[in-house]
This record gives C-alpha cells, structure tokens and sequence, in this order.
C-alpha cells in the first residue's frame, strides 16, 4: 500500500513539475491560406516578368493562371477524372533555375498522371488543351505548392512555369 502511496505521489509531483507557470504566449498558428492582396501581388508579379520577357499570346484565367497554347493538337481533351501521359519542365521563373524535366530517352512517351493529383494551376491548364497540344503555363504559387512549398526542392510561395506537351489521355 506504502509503496502505492509513493507512487501516486512521485507521479502527481511530475505531472505538476511539469506544468509551466510563466505567461509565455503560445505561438501564433502559422496561416497558410492566401489573402487576396498575397494573391493580387503574385499576379501582378507573373504580370511584369511576362512584360519584362516579352512573352507574347499570354492569358490569364479567372484563377490566376497564365497561359499559352503553343502547338494545338487534334486529340482528346482530358476530364478531371482521366489519367495523362505527358512531358514537361518545369522552371522558377525567379531565378531562370529548370527545376525539373521528363527524360524523353528513357521514356518517349512521357509521364503517367493522374489529373486530380495535379497542382490545381497544372490541372486546370491541361483541361484547356488536347492530346498533341503543347502549353506554356504561369502559375502562382497559390495554385503551385502554396505556402509549403515542396521539400527541399521548391521553397513556399515559389510562382512556377511549366512547358507540358499533353500526348496522351487515357480514359477509363
């Protein structure tokens, strides 16, 4: 029983140490949605680098995306609920850096994806084309990876472009 008693006690003497007294705030949560004026600022970012670099035959969507059909195909145009088997870069439009791009040695035909796993920016622009058709896309960070960013290898609020060459649609 003693040995009872001691430890209920030894255990509420470490519950009770263990709780702080100062008034240090919590910290604040971080918010990672966009305010409107976070997303008019990455706009008329996207809107000066497209003036800057002369890139001609750019529209924007109602979203905020910017882009550009440079080759029309003839194919089927996918639905949100088709996979896509397609090639791609993809560069900061900050720094010029290629962050990433399909191998076409090792794969002619290109990547498999599935349209609802694409960033809402990539997704919405491949519902504009149709198989063959080659787009350049500007897409803000909040249709991008957002306040997260993407690992180590995109940071948060990183605005994107990408060159897609939409091959084929697959539909099930």
């Amino acid at each position: 029983m003693i040995k009872k008693a001691v430890f209920v006690c030894s255990l509420l003497a470490i519950l009770f140490s263990c709780n702080s007294d100062d008034d240090t705030p919590e910290p604040e949560p971080v918010n990672y949605e966009y305010t409107q004026e976070e997303k008019d600022a990455e706009i008329a970012w996207i809107e000066s680098y497209i003036r800057q670099n002369e890139i001609e035959g750019m529209i924007k969507t109602e979203s905020g995306l910017f882009y550009r059909i440079d080759q029309k195909g003839d194919g089927l145009t996918p639905r949100i609920d088709d996979s896509v088997i397609f090639h791609f870069e993809t560069t900061n439009p900050k720094t010029e850096e290629v962050l990433s791009i399909s191998n076409r040695e090792d794969n002619p035909y290109g990547q498999p994806g599935d349209m609802r796993s694409f960033l809402k920016g990539v997704q919405e622009g491949f519902l504009l084309i149709n198989e063959g058709s080659i787009i350049t896309m500007i897409v803000p960070s909040y249709l991008a990876y957002g306040k997260f960013g993407y690992f180590y290898d995109i940071p948060p609020e990183t605005i994107l472009m990408f060159k897609m060459e939409l091959n084929i649609v697959l539909r099930l």
